[in-house]
C-alpha cells in the first residue's frame, strides 16, 4: 500500500466499522441518518426543497387533502344546515358537500354554489381562506426554490470496470450530462476508502490519481481512468481483496453551469461489487448520416468482457 497516496479523513470518519452498506448512496446523498438534530420549520423547509420530485408532490397533495378533510369535519360538526346550498339528505353526502366547500374556500375559488351562513361557519371559512393563502404562498416559494436551485444532473455508469490500459490495467468509470445545458471547466477528484485489515477495522483513505482530471467542456461522455500501477493504492489487490476490505471508490465532480452561472457539484461512489474485472465500456456515441454526433445515454452502462488475448 502506497502511503504517499494516503490522505486525511475527508469527513466520513475512520472509526466506521464493517457492516455499513456504503458511504455515498446512488443518488449522491450520504448514507447517514441524523437523530436528535434540528427539527424546526427551517429543517422541514430544507427537506421539502431537497426531496425527490415525486415525494414532494405527494407531500403537497397529501397535505392539501388532509387540511380540507380537517375543515370539512369542522363544517360537518357545526352543522351542514349552516352552509347554504347543501341539499344532500345523507350524512356521507353532506360531508362530501362540506369537503367540496372546503376545497373552494381553501383555494379561494368560491363558485358560489355553497356559502357559509351564520357567524360560526363564516368565521371558520374566513380562517380557512387565510390558511389557504399562506399555504399556497409557501408552496409557491418551495416550487421556485426547487426549480431555480442549480444542480448537476449527471448520469454515471452503474459499474466501474478494470480494463487493459497501456502496458497494464486501469480502473475506469464514466459519466455524462443528462441535460442539454452546457457544463464547463469540469474537475474530478477520486478517492478510495478501505478497512485497514492489518491492524484494526478502521477506515483508511487514499487519493486516486486520474489520467485526466479536468475537461473544458462536457459535450459527450467522460471516462475517468485510474492506472493500477505501482503508485496506485489498489495495486496488487484483487476483486476479492476489495470486497473483504469493503472498498468504495468515491468521486466528486465540480463544474460551472452555463445556465445558472454558478458552480455545481455531484457525488457518486462504486463499491467492490460494482466493479467488473477484465471488461471495457462500449462506445456510447456515433456519427449519423448528416455528420451529427449522437450520444445515447442508454448505452452508458454497456460493457463487454475481455478475453486473455485482448
Amino acid at each position: 500500500m502506497k502511503e504517499s497516496t494516503r490522505i486525511n479523513d475527508p469527513g466520513f470518519g475512520e472509526k466506521v466499522g464493517a457492516g455499513a452498506r456504503r458511504i455515498i448512496n446512488d443518488d449522491g446523498s450520504f448514507n447517514v441518518k441524523r437523530r436528535g438534530g434540528d427539527s424546526g420549520l427551517r429543517s422541514i423547509y430544507q427537506q421539502l426543497v431537497f426531496m425527490k420530485n415525486t415525494h414532494f408532490f405527494l407531500v403537497v397533495l397529501s397535505g392539501y387533502i388532509v387540511v380540507n378533510v380537517f375543515f370539512a369535519f369542522i363544517y360537518f360538526f357545526i352543522g351542514p344546515e349552516n352552509l347554504q346550498g347543501v341539499r344532500s339528505e345523507t350524512p356521507l353526502g353532506s360531508f362530501l358537500d362540506c369537503f367540496y366547500f372546503s376545497t373552494q374556500t381553501f383555494t379561494t375559488v368560491g363558485y358560489g354554489a355553497i356559502a357559509p351562513r351564520g357567524i360560526m361557519a363564516s368565521s371558520v371559512a374566513s380562517l380557512e381562506a387565510f390558511t389557504g393563502v399562506l399555504t399556497f404562498a409557501i408552496a409557491t416559494g418551495l416550487l421556485y426554490a426547487r426549480f431555480s436551485k442549480p444542480k448537476a444532473n449527471l448520469k454515471y455508469s452503474h459499474r466501474a470496470v478494470v480494463a487493459h490500459f497501456q502496458d497494464g490495467q486501469a480502473l475506469m468509470f464514466r459519466l455524462a450530462n443528462q441535460r442539454s445545458n452546457v457544463l464547463m471547466e469540469m474537475k474530478a477528484r477520486a478517492i478510495v476508502t478501505m478497512h485497514d485489515s492489518s491492524t484494526s477495522n478502521a477506515r483508511q483513505y487514499f487519493q486516486l490519481k486520474l489520467e485526466i482530471d479536468t475537461v473544458i467542456f462536457l459535450a459527450l461522455s467522460w471516462t475517468l481512468v485510474h492506472k493500477l500501477d505501482e503508485n496506485s493504492p489498489l495495486y496488487g489487490l484483487s476483486l476479492e481483496d476489495l470486497r473483504k476490505r469493503d472498498a468504495e471508490i468515491m468521486v466528486l465532480i465540480s463544474a460551472f453551469d452555463d445556465t445558472f452561472n454558478q458552480t455545481v457539484h455531484s457525488r457518486h461512489s462504486f463499491i467492490a461489487n460494482e466493479i467488473i474485472w477484465n471488461a471495457k465500456f462500449k462506445k456510447a456515441f456515433r456519427v449519423d448520416d448528416d455528420g451529427d454526433v449522437e450520444l445515447d445515454l442508454g448505452l452508458m452502462d454497456e460493457y463487454e468482457l475481455m478475453t486473455a488475448d485482448r
